[in-house]
């Protein structure tokens, strides 16, 4: 019999946790069938400068206004 590298399950719930996972290893389609249940991708560097204005927390929004009134 083939060592299969995790004891902590048994051989049935390996099967169904291979099973469950599968269209996210395999498939190049999203999990889930509903887009809604997809998360939202993370903001980065290419972003324009309005979505990451948009997407910063409303403290460190306050506090990028009052340092560029405080700079004028």
């Amino acid at each position: 019999m083939a060592e299969r590298g995790n004891t902590t399950h048994g051989p049935g719930l390996d099967d169904k946790m291979k099973q469950e996972t599968q269209k996210v290893v395999q498939g190049n389609q999203p999990a889930h069938a509903e887009q809604w249940r997809e998360a939202e991708p993370f903001p980065d560097d290419t972003d324009p400068e309005e979505v990451q204005q948009a997407l910063k927390p409303p403290a460190e929004q306050e506090r990028d206004q009052k340092s560029g009134e405080s700079g004028q």
